[in-house]
């Protein structure tokens, strides 16, 4: 009997971001990424959401290797954070793995991993993995499509793809390999991208982008161009300098990743750009306006990315003016939608003029839309099929399409983080689960709890009311009770609502300390007396602090 295959979801089914899979082999374990998510306004404090490692934790002598399909952060941001805890190789790109150990090295854990380079169509073992990497396009150089060669079939997993026909490097999807896997031995199971499932049509190709900079340039000759994207879509980047340097600008990379990212691309050769045509901007004010091209991050609205940080005034380096053309080359990931657009509006109230994909097509997606999704499935006629990557409803949408496309409703699985799936003779079933909830990390504090989140929200919305009194043990009060609040009501105006909530507590303890009232149940009778106060004076809830000192 032929051992099963085991596949557990530990992130990317059922939101944008942190996506990581693993796959199990007779009893040893691979990763494919290890990705982060941004935090949306419910989840104050927090910094990134990482998948959750307590089940891998473990098996973590089990971990052999992580693949990475790709160098965006949803997929590869969170390395740094799997090597604190596991020792085991990674493998990718060459750009892949050069963004990775930028990270890495950062976080100085070189001595916990080594990097492996792979090439496009390489195949390769790691322990009894049989893996094979192919060309996929994507909206980032170099992106994978995992193939693994299991006892149980062929598992293929996407990684994020488009199908561009014209993509700016010339690095077609190898359409072909899935042809010849899907005419010989089949493809027992296909794992896809579904994030733009629920979007007709076929995305359009990177190349026209350079298009829309080409028509659009001139026009501002004599401005000072900003333009927002992700650090990561150096097709973009690079369709950017071109056009800026045959315009006679100089280009100013801003913010730290896209500093990075493209010193790391120019040394790989990704990227064909000159240095002499790249300046610090430190430098900036050596050059006339229509002479400069600035390509900074932020176009998400991150808070203290450079794009945000102009909006608000708040770079140190750079001030906005109503000379400068601000072009956001991206569009918002769901739930960015509300940051993006303050940023859009706070940097035309100071008199930028900004053009966005509303108006103009200087974005276009990178990944598949239902035309090439359906051109997927009629190409890798897949056994099974799981759709992975996108919120619950993109999943759904995908699976009614492979439906739609022929395939049999009981042979397609939507399932979430923690499913875990078992490939064998009778099919690929749903087996059990792990946990997989999100993994909360606020600066070096790791894993924040979902309790401490809901603290934050309720101090963010009602604020909190302290309230201190000194008692002697001969019961009598000291001195009078002591309020101090925050976010509750503001103190200079509401004077007589203090010293009421000062009348009512002084009354409350004076009567309890007459009654005989225990001095060790004072801080309740505080803190019942203060909450009942605060919800009929203003219906409103903050959590409510008392203390009571005993005094001789």
């Amino acid at each position: 009997m032929t051992a099963p295959v085991v596949i557990r979801f530990l992130g990317g089914l059922g939101e944008v971001g942190r996506n990581c899979t693993c796959i199990e082999v007779d009893g040893k374990l691979l990763l494919i990424d290890f990705g982060l998510m941004f935090p949306d306004a419910t989840m104050p404090g927090v910094d990134v959401i990482l998948p959750d490692t307590r089940w891998l934790k473990t098996r973590a002598d089990d971990v052999l290797g992580l693949v990475i399909t790709h160098a965006h952060e949803d997929h590869v941001g969170g390395v740094a954070h799997f090597l604190r805890e596991f020792e085991a190789p990674i493998y990718g790109s060459s750009l892949a793995m050069a963004i990775a150990n930028s990270k890495i090295e950062w976080d100085r854990l070189s001595h916990r991993t080594s990097l492996h380079v792979l090439a496009d169509n390489e195949r390769l073992k790691i322990g009894p993995f049989d893996i094979e990497v192919i060309p996929i396009t994507h909206s980032v150089p170099q992106s994978f499509c995992v193939l693994v060669h299991t006892s149980q079939g062929v598992i293929v997993h996407t990684g994020d793809f488009k199908l561009d026909q014209t993509p700016v490097d010339n690095r077609l999807t190898n359409m072909d390999r899935l042809r010849e896997i899907a005419s010989g031995s089949g493809v027992r199971l296909l794992m896809a991208d579904s994030t733009n499932a629920d979007s007709p049509g076929h995305s359009e190709s990177e190349s026209s982008i350079g298009r829309t900079f080409e028509r659009i340039f001139p026009t501002y000759s004599g401005k000072r161009m900003i333009i927002g994207c992700f650090a990561s879509h150096l097709h973009r980047i690079q369709q950017i300098v071109d056009v800026a340097i045959s315009e006679g600008r100089k280009i100013f990379p801003l913010g730290r990743s896209m500093v990075n990212n493209v010193r790391i691309a120019q040394q790989l050769g990704i990227l064909s750009l000159s240095s002499r045509d790249v300046y610090s901007i430190e430098d900036i004010d050596q050059f006339a306006p229509g002479e400069i091209c600035i390509v900074c991050t932020g176009s998400q609205g991150e808070p203290n990315a450079a794009l945000s940080l102009l909006a608000s005034n708040n770079h140190r380096d750079l001030r906005v003016t109503s000379e400068d053309v601000v072009i956001l080359s991206s569009h918002p990931i769901p739930g960015n939608e509300r940051a993006v657009y303050r940023i859009i509006d706070r940097l035309t109230r100071m008199g930028c003029e900004v053009v966005h994909d509303g108006h103009e097509l200087v974005h276009t997606t990178g990944h598949a839309k239902r035309e090439e999704l359906s051109v997927l499935q009629s190409i890798v006629k897949p056994q099974w099929f799981v759709p992975i990557e996108g919120e619950f409803r993109m999943l759904q949408r995908h699976a009614d399409l492979a439906i739609e496309a022929g395939m049999s409703e009981d042979r397609v699985i939507v399932v979430t983080d923690g499913a875990e799936l078992t490939i064998d003779e009778a099919g690929v079933s749903v087996t059990g689960g792990i946990p997989a909830p999100y993994r909360f990390i606020d600066g070096l504090v790791d894993d924040v709890s979902y309790d401490v989140l809901e603290q934050r929200l309720s101090l963010s919305q009602s604020g909190f009311v302290h309230i201190s009194v000194v008692v002697s043990k001969e019961r009598f009060l000291v001195s009078r009770p002591e309020i101090a609040t925050r976010g509750w009501i503001d103190q200079t105006k509401s004077v007589d609502i203090l010293a009421s909530l000062e009348v009512e507590v002084t009354e409350a303890l004076e009567r309890a300390l007459d009654s005989g009232v225990a001095l060790n149940d004072l801080e309740r009778l505080l803190r019942r007396t203060t909450g009942r106060f605060v919800g009929d004076r203003t219906r409103r809830r903050p959590p409510i602090l008392s203390t009571v000192f005993i005094v001789d």
